[in-house]
């Protein structure tokens, strides 16, 4: 058997970069340590002299990255094997994702997802674990509703791995025939929320049914459900895992400093505003907690169960507490439920407008 943990979304820099305080407790690396590989999407660039997107920048779109030395966090956590294919990979233009890739192998750090060409993003991971050959395979949503500015690889330019569905399905089937199993990193669906879209559970079934035996899915920043079926495991969403508060400079793009600074002084914001001065971005409670995910893998079956985790205020990874972990399986349990009716398009549907109109009227309620 084969134990695969997957962790949400990566952004090691932040308010973390500089410190030489650890991004996690015991707890969490002891968790991560059970698994004989641990992967998760790697939601930024890196760079020490960044040139931003010129296109992000001017549409006023989120720019984020961390510096060279924030690497070492995935080192200290133990990851070996990240993603690319996301919506700010490539936040510091083309020189800047390539740089990237090149620290990462450097480091030693496994990736997939994105390359300088649709070949070379499109290239899975493959690791040998007691003698069985697991390929790991990234790939971005390319619906605008979902993850907008992004850069697709395509046969001559570089970019990230698009995730068109012949083009998934062909994919997976090539490496289903060359390797024992295929694990998918997804990055997917509508950020903030807590179900999967119609469109994302019709792209996971089609993954399984082309031959994933396993789909650890991200970019909701928020947990989603786990779905256990006789062809595989679906972790719609993993949340965010180490994603560090930050400072944001005029539109939207990260920003470190080179001389101290009074945080209690600044400008705060948990969403996501044009800012007009240096502003802290901090996170609500969900963007907090996040998904270990241990998959076995063995001849006859995957199955996938969770942990929580919880990044507080000083910017560190520990388990989440007993009752809190409770009442958020509870949710994620009655999410999956639904999915495993015939009613799970309406329900979806119905929560959907639900939630829309709750996160409108806390909106609301904050102006007043």
């Amino acid at each position: 058997m084969i134990r695969v943990i997957g962790v949400g979304d990566i952004m090691p820099g932040g308010l973390l970069t500089g410190s030489p305080n650890a991004c996690a407790n015991e707890d969490i690396r002891n968790q991560l340590l059970q698994g004989d590989v641990r992967c998760g999407t790697l939601e930024c660039a890196l760079g020490n002299e960044p040139s931003y997107d010129p296109v992000k920048v001017a549409e006023r779109g989120n720019v984020i990255y961390a510096k060279d030395d924030d690497v070492r966090r995935l080192k200290e956590l133990h990851i070996n094997v990240v993603s690319l294919a996301n919506n700010h990979f490539f936040d510091l233009g083309a020189k800047g994702a390539q740089h990237t890739i090149e620290l990462l192998d450097k480091e030693g750090i496994l990736h997939c997802g994105a390359g300088r060409n649709l070949e070379e993003a499109g290239k899975p991971v493959v690791m040998e674990i007691k003698g069985k050959k697991v390929a790991f395979l990234g790939f971005c949503d390319t619906e605008y509703r979902h993850v907008y500015m992004c850069t697709y690889a395509t046969k001559d330019s570089p970019g990230i791995n698009p995730m068109n569905a012949d083009y998934v399905v062909n994919e997976i089937k090539k490496n289903a025939l060359l390797y024992d199993y295929v694990v998918v990193l997804a990055h997917w669906g509508t950020e903030h929320t807590f179900a999967p879209d119609v469109s994302t559970v019709k792209m996971a079934r089609a993954m399984l049914k082309a031959g994933a035996c396993l789909i650890l899915g991200s970019h909701p920043h928020r947990v989603q459900p786990v779905i256990n079926t006789k062809r595989g495991s679906i972790v719609y969403s993993m949340g965010n895992f180490l994603f560090p508060e930050r400072l944001i400079a005029p539109p939207k793009v990260t920003y470190y400093h080179d001389e101290p600074i009074d945080y209690t002084k600044l400008p705060v914001t948990d969403e996501y505003p044009i800012v007009d001065c240096v502003t802290l971005k901090t996170l609500p409670y969900w963007a907090r907690v996040g998904q270990i995910v241990t998959s076995r893998l063995s001849n006859n079956s995957v199955v996938s169960d969770y942990r929580f985790s919880y990044l507080d205020k000083n910017n560190c990874l520990s388990l989440l507490d007993k009752e809190k972990s409770h009442d958020a399986t509870k949710k994620l349990e009655g999410l999956s439920w639904l999915l495993k009716t015939g009613f799970w398009r309406p329900g979806m549907f119905v929560r959907r407008i639900f939630n829309s109109i709750r996160v409108r009227m806390i909106r609301m309620m904050k102006l007043l």
